[in-house]
């Protein structure tokens, strides 16, 4: 058994009542440290790393507003590159909770709270659901960051990445991505498979070279860090509020289940020029950032796009390689209903 398998039983059988159930962790000495990325909601303190089983002196643990992950080289991937790189850790958990605030704050909500705080929209960011990462689905979201962290050329490829959700009332985690099963379609060149999970972008060995001395890193804001981003002083009513989306009727701009559920093979470091619903030319973009936007809801496989070095217009889709399924399989959850205590080995 491995130590998140160890984790994810320990932590049933404890919600279950036995009071023998624990973590042992000299049997997992080559799996520890853990990195842990949550959310900053103060109901987790009691609860992680308990509900791990983990003790402090294993366990490095990061947080922000909603355990968001924008981007491969985002600062908060600095931050878990990092603990791997000099502290040492040997796996990584992203760990969402239920009734989590981020995702009931809706755009106009969080536009009228700063302006109760005396900050108006104008010097706000253009685009508040990218700098602050509004998301709407706890599960999705940490599903998300499991992907970007799995790609993200800062992080090696024999660490597992997990993502799990814990009941912020019971303790009771849910293994939403099992960071052993994913590890090995990454090692295979291959997509994983299973149900729930958003876009994966090229394999990880197809991404472009990449030198730490040419990174910059941001200072770490709330949620995530937008790069360059600039306060705009025209009227709300005069910007554009929602994120692009494909030409065409707006029925068909959604994204369907379908294409969630499917990942085209999109060179990462080729650039391409596209088409938003307003008529206008974005770009160059490479397709590892188109990849995010896709992912993201703000475009899709329809939306019209030119390859760099190519004079013709063409479905988005039209530039990839065949589709092939991006889905990793959740394990069975185990019903229980008491409530988590940190167990001690047994005597």
């Amino acid at each position: 058994m491995r130590l998140f398998e160890a984790i994810l039983n320990a932590n049933h059988r404890a919600l279950a009542g036995d009071t023998k159930a624990g973590l042992h962790p000299d049997e997992f000495a080559g799996s520890l440290p853990v990195v842990a990325l949550t959310c900053i909601d103060p109901r987790l303190n009691p609860l992680i790393p308990e509900v791990l089983g983990v003790r402090e002196e294993h366990f490095i643990w990061l947080r922000n507003a909603g355990n968001i992950i924008t981007g491969p080289l985002s600062s908060t991937m600095r931050s878990l590159a990092l603990a791997c790189a000099v502290k040492g850790g040997k796996e990584i958990a992203i760990v969402g909770h239920t009734d989590c605030l981020v995702a009931k704050t809706t755009m106009l909500q969080l536009i009228e709270r700063f302006r109760e705080e005396g900050v108006e929209r104008s010097r706000l960011p253009e685009n508040l659901n990218d700098f602050f990462g509004i998301f709407a689905s706890e599960r999705q979201n940490v599903i998300k960051a499991v992907d970007i962290v799995r790609q993200s050329p800062l992080i090696g490829p024999k660490v597992p990445v997990h993502g799990l959700l814990v009941d912020i009332a019971s303790g009771k985690l849910d293994w939403l991505v099992n960071g052993y099963e994913t590890l090995g379609a990454v090692a295979a060149g291959t997509p994983a498979k299973g149900d729930d999970r958003l876009l994966v972008a090229a394999p990880l060995n197809a991404l472009p070279d990449f030198q730490m001395g040419d990174l910059k890193f941001p200072e770490l804001k709330i949620g995530e860090v937008a790069v360059g981003v600039k306060p705009v002083s025209e009227p709300v009513e005069a910007r554009e509020m929602r994120p692009l989306q494909p030409a065409g009727p707006a029925e068909e701009s959604k994204p369907t289940e379908g294409t969630l559920r499917q990942s085209f093979q999109l060179d990462p470091a080729r650039k391409f020029k596209i088409i938003g619903s307003d008529q206008k030319t974005y770009g160059p973009v490479a397709g590892f950032k188109l990849l995010q936007w896709i992912a993201d809801g703000r475009i899709d496989w329809q939306t019209p796009a030119r390859a760099e070095g190519s004079s013709e217009w063409r479905p988005l889709s039209a530039w990839t390689a065949s589709p092939a399924p991006a889905t990793v399989p959740t394990p069975p959850r185990i019903q229980t209903t008491t409530r988590s205590k940190r167990s001690q080995k047994p005597s």
